[in-house]
Parts: C-alpha cells; sequence; structure tokens
C-alpha cells in the first residue's frame, strides 16, 4: 500500500509539473523540465528494485506493463498499479486546474487529430519499451528521458506526457489535452509498451 502511494504521489507531481512546464517561455525548455523530472522519478524508482521484481513501475505506468510482460513485475497487482497512478494523476490534474488563473497562458496552440496521437503513441510506447528494460537491465537513468524528448519531437506540445500514460490523462483533467486525444494516447502506449517488450526480448533474449 505505502508504495502504491508513492506512485500515486510521483504520478500526480509528474502532472503538476507537466502542466507548469506547458507555460514555459519555450517549447523546448517544457520538453527539457518534463524529461528531468521522468529521469529523477526514474532514479527513485529503481531504487526499489530487487533481484526479483524491477521497482520501475513506481515511475511510470507503462513500464509496469513493460514488466510484467517480462515477469519483473506482477500480473496480479498491475491492476492497482495503474489505478494508483491514475488516480495520482488526476489529483495532480485538478491542482494544476485550480492554479490555471494563476499560471499564465499555455503553450499548447494546437491538438493532434486522434490517427496522428495513435501513430505518436505507438511509437513512443515502443521505445518506451525499450528505454525500461535498458534501465532495469543495469543501464543508465537518463535513458527515461529519451521516449520524453520522443514524444516532444514527434506530437505537438500537449502530449508531451504521452510517455506517462496516467499523466496524459492529469492533463485531460486540467483542461490541457481533449479527453478522447487524451483516452487514445494513454491505451496506445500502454498497449505499445507490451508489445515492445516481447519484441525487445525476442530481439536481445535474457541469458
Amino acid at each position: 500500500m505505502r508504495l502504491l502511494s508513492t506512485a500515486a504521489a510521483l504520478a500526480a507531481t509528474i502532472t503538476l509539473a507537466s502542466a507548469l512546464a506547458l507555460r514555459a517561455a519555450d517549447p523546448t525548455l517544457a520538453v527539457a523540465a518534463v524529461a528531468a523530472v521522468i529521469v529523477l522519478f526514474t532514479w527513485y524508482a529503481q531504487l526499489h528494485s530487487t533481484d526479483e521484481a524491477s521497482g520501475l513501475w513506481l515511475a511510470n505506468p507503462a513500464s509496469a506493463v513493460t514488466l510484467a510482460v517480462v515477469r519483473r513485475g506482477s500480473w496480479s497487482t498491475l491492476l492497482p498499479v495503474l489505478t494508483a497512478h491514475t488516480v495520482g494523476a488526476v489529483v495532480g490534474g485538478l491542482a494544476a486546474l485550480g492554479l490555471d488563473d494563476r499560471l499564465g497562458e499555455s503553450i499548447v496552440f494546437t491538438q493532434p487529430g486522434l490517427v496522428v496521437t495513435a501513430v505518436g503513441a505507438a511509437l513512443v510506447g515502443l521505445v518506451g519499451a525499450w528505454a525500461t528494460l535498458t534501465i532495469d537491465g543495469g543501464g543508465s537513468e537518463p535513458y527515461a528521458a529519451v521516449p520524453a524528448v520522443l514524444g516532444g519531437a514527434v506530437l505537438p506540445l500537449g502530449l508531451l506526457t504521452v510517455f506517462h500514460p496516467a499523466a496524459v490523462i492529469g492533463l485531460a483533467t486540467a483542461g490541457l489535452v481533449p479527453w478522447d486525444v487524451a483516452l487514445v494516447a494513454a491505451g496506445t502506449t500502454l498497449a505499445a509498451s507490451a508489445i515492445g517488450a516481447y519484441g525487445v526480448t525476442a530481439l536481445v533474449p535474457a541469458e
């Protein structure tokens, strides 16, 4: 229960931080700020990893799906994990919504269509699965920034948290992303994370 509460708190923080980043003066700065936060959270989550299970699920629900596929996480706890992240992200979104009048104008000018959202989220989810397994296998935590930067590069800025499906829902709660776009982005990223896990393990079998 304590770790689920931690996951919810991290999701709330990444959502609120992303909403604040979307008020930055420059889109590059916004993406860099979100990438830095997720690297920090990934480092913290990795501290909870053991020989039997990875702690990376604390930082990202997409990572939880990837880890369950490769048996570095439990399928039985996956739904509570996804729920905890989503609840935390909604709380963060509500906090951002409450602060909206004080935050100034958003730099989100365009919203993507559903097809563009699905294609971009699929790409980010696949790369995110690779990053998760790389870090869990002993790679450096900064690899966690790769999906965040990729999402910022291939999708409109409102979806800069597409690598973190719950945070996308949080930004929809804050009114920064349309709900249909957010749901497509979140669902596609989760599905691509599972597919990516199978793909990575097929190409790079465990020793």
